[in-house]
């Protein structure tokens, strides 16, 4: 399996000190945006589009002002972790409750896997229709009784990646993305047993 990229984030109810966070990052090692003082206060130069603050190695760390939204991201979800620990602790020592959030935490992975599921066998009629059958080439699965607007709630799909697709194989390369809302442990747990916790699950589809 193949992991494309891990994303945690989180959606504040204000502005954190994003200026003090960057300065931090800066001590703590990271490439970060430049500040640029204004009569308001200041401004933030992003590094790169959309809204990065702060980079190093593979991590990156991003900002939308916006939507008040704080993501780290990178293809490692042992990095995405410590960064995550780094953040909050700096954002502790400024005096930030991060607490208040609207979203309290939210994961996106992002990952390649060859499969060959037992979804891919259900077939359609559709001869009278179309000419031909169908049969299944994605599935999409979500938490039962869970709500996409809620703080909880885990949304898998999983799709053929079409430019490497061989007709009669016994396996094929997947898209997999997650979409999973949660509780910080649920999800630091997740994130920690990515790897096995996506193979036993595609070994039941």
């Amino acid at each position: 399996m193949q992991v494309i990229q891990v994303r945690i984030a989180t959606v504040f109810m204000l502005d954190p000190d994003i200026i003090m966070l960057i300065k931090g990052l800066t001590e703590k090692g990271y490439i970060t945006a430049r500040v640029r003082p204004t009569l308001e206060g200041a401004t933030v130069v992003f590094i790169e589009p959309p809204n990065v603050i702060a980079g190093k190695g593979t991590v990156r760390i991003d900002y939308d002002f916006a939507r008040r939204v704080l993501g780290i991201e990178s293809p490692s979800s042992k990095e995405v972790i410590n960064a995550l620990n780094e953040v909050e602790d700096l954002l502790k020592e400024g005096g930030i409750d991060i607490e208040k959030a609207l979203v309290p935490y939210e994961a996106v992975v992002i990952a390649e896997e060859s499969l060959k599921p037992r979804f891919s066998d259900n077939l359609y009629n559709f001869e009278d229709v179309l000419g031909f059958n169908l049969r299944s080439a994605g599935i999409s699965l979500v938490m039962e009784g869970g709500d996409p607007s809620s703080n909880k709630w885990f949304h898998m799909n999983i799709l053929p990646l079409w430019s490497a697709y061989k007709t009669g194989d016994k396996e094929n390369r997947y898209r997999i993305t997650i979409t999973y809302r949660g509780e910080k442990l649920k999800l630091l747990s997740f994130l920690e047993n990515l790897e096995n916790i996506l193979k036993r699950m595609f070994s039941e589809v």
